[in-house]
């Protein structure tokens, strides 16, 4: 265990610009235990809600530009990590979906009630390019890049954080045209490179999370910032942000439902997990992320050698906590932590 990492952790979980934080959740850092004890226990913990709010408040911001700026009508929902609170810096980015008001599309067998008569893919394409006018006005000493297939970044300038445009539209799918319930409605995104439009079902996936963290006493999201921070610190393991979320996502309920102070055993919990997966081929290749829409284990998304990168991070931070503590306890799964 080295100091960097918990130097690099203890970086990214403050903003100076933000004064009013309370730091609710550092209070890892007067643990009396080991670094990597204190490295574990902090990855885990929520960021503070100040620095969340300031996220929001910058995208905010982005909206009502756009809100005042575009000729066509849009509506404007966030999604990513965030909207789900399992982001690990205070200084998160956000995703702002700008969803296009002349058109949302309708998922088979449904008909549309009235036909749309233009072309959803160019529409889509024009409000890409409207965008980065109105942007690239309204914040005139921030950088808009709009090289990404999908998303129009702007950061720096008077804002404070990194924002993430995404045109879209709405996709009602068949069981929300059957609730009315917004955590079933989907989006269809833009890859304007390769001109398609891509389904996504974000409402969905964030309610997945909530509800398996609610039965797990709040183990899945620090199962989930621990995968991530390991990511974010070790700066070698090849899976994004997404798939490592929905690896903690399949862990067993038992495995992530532990009291306060026992957060070590998920330590241990995402440790066997990835050890299974890397032994169980079938298992590893059967797993949906939390929204079902995918494996996460297929083309262009999670591989086996991310998968052993990520091993690799948990066993040798493992291996830290217990060399460091062995007179205090021998295994993880017996290992209790006062904070």
């Amino acid at each position: 265990m080295t100091i960097n990492r918990l130097d690099r952790l203890s970086a990214r979980r403050t903003d100076s610009s933000v004064t009013t934080a309370k730091l609710l959740y550092e209070s890892y850092k007067g643990l009396s235990q080991s670094e990597s004890v204190r490295y574990v226990i902090g990855a885990m913990q929520p960021i503070d809600s100040e620095y969340t709010k300031n996220t929001y408040d910058q995208g905010d911001r982005v909206c009502n530009q756009l809100r005042n700026r575009l000729n066509t009508l849009c509506e404007y929902e966030y999604q990513g990590s965030v909207t789900n609170d399992t982001h690990i810096k205070a200084r998160s980015d956000i995703d702002v979906l700008l969803l296009t008001g002349k058109f949302h599309t309708v998922e088979k067998p449904q008909v549309p009630l009235s036909p749309y008569k233009g072309d959803p893919l160019q529409d889509l394409v024009d409000l890409r390019t409207e965008s980065v006018t109105c942007l690239r006005a309204a914040f005139p000493e921030a950088t808009v890049d709009s090289s990404g297939s999908k998303s129009i970044t702007v950061e720096g300038g008077s804002l404070r954080r990194k924002i993430d445009v995404v045109p879209s539209n709405w996709y009602n799918t068949n069981r929300y045209a059957e609730t009315g319930n917004k955590m079933y409605r989907g989006v269809q995104i833009l890859d304007v490179k390769n001109r398609i439009r891509l389904k996504n079902t974000p409402f969905l996936h964030n309610a997945y999370i909530e509800y398996k963290d609610k039965n797990t006493n709040g183990g899945l999201r620090k199962a989930a910032r621990l995968l991530k921070s390991l990511k974010y610190d070790s700066e070698s393991i090849d899976l994004s942000s997404y798939d490592l979320v929905s690896l903690a996502f399949n862990i067993p309920d038992s495995e992530l439902n532990v009291l306060r102070g026992m957060e070590l055993v998920i330590l241990n919990s995402c440790h066997n997990f990835c050890l299974e997966l890397l032994r169980n081929r079938q298992k590893r290749e059967s797993l949906d992320v939390p929204d079902g829409h995918r494996k996460i284990f297929t083309e262009a998304h999670a591989t086996l050698n991310g998968l052993n990168q990520l091993s690799a991070e948990l066993s040798t931070l493992a291996k830290d906590v217990l060399t460091e503590n062995q007179r205090s306890f021998k295994r993880l799964a017996e290992a209790r932590v006062e904070y």
